[in-house]
């Protein structure tokens, strides 16, 4: 049985102020910054995981693909425990607009064109409310490239801290704008 949705919501962070009280997600970008160099993004082969041990339950690798008719796709080539477990699934292997229930899968979609578009890092903090669940977190999205002219893969990683609607709401008035 598919899950019905009654309500999605995102708001873009800023990567300063508004990743502060993701000291997780600051963590990454740091790495991410450490590896990039002069480079717009560090190579997929510049990531050590074991250097980023405590965020490896949480970390997505995504693909970046064009389609036949030059649309953005994406591929999940790995999924963290920490984010199986939350779906219920392993997403390796699925693409963001196959994940459930579908306005959300569109919005992650949505996200991962952007950061690819801009070239850098980009936080949300989101919040979906279906018939069945409630759930709020925050993700960092980060651009991966192995020529460095263009992004070829993405890199998430999913806040530690999740469920928690009170701070979706404040975020969201402090530092957010919507998406």
């Amino acid at each position: 049985m598919q899950e019905v949705l009654a309500d999605i919501q995102a708001a873009e962070l800023d990567l300063g102020d508004g990743i502060a009280l993701y000291p997780d997600l600051r963590q990454a970008l740091e790495y991410w910054e450490s590896k990039r160099g002069d480079r717009f993004a560090p190579a997929r082969e510049d990531i050590d995981p074991s250097e980023i041990a405590a965020l490896l339950s949480r970390v997505m690798l995504a693909d970046v693909e064009q389609t036949e008719d030059g649309a953005l796709d994406f591929l999940y080539r790995l999924s963290g425990t920490g984010i199986c477990d939350v779906h219920g699934y392993n997403l390796a292997t699925l693409r963001p607009r196959e994940l459930s229930p579908p306005a959300y899968g569109q919005l992650v979609h949505d996200h991962y064109c952007i950061a690819v578009e801009r070239r850098m890092p980009l936080a949300h903090v989101l919040a979906l409310r279906t018939d069945t669940k409630q759930r709020s977190y925050a993700r960092i999205i980060l651009p991966l490239s192995a020529d460095g002219e263009k992004v070829t893969m993405l890199m998430m990683v999913d806040s530690e801290k999740q469920n928690s609607m009170r701070e979706f709401l404040e975020v969201i008035r402090v530092y957010g704008k919507r998406s």
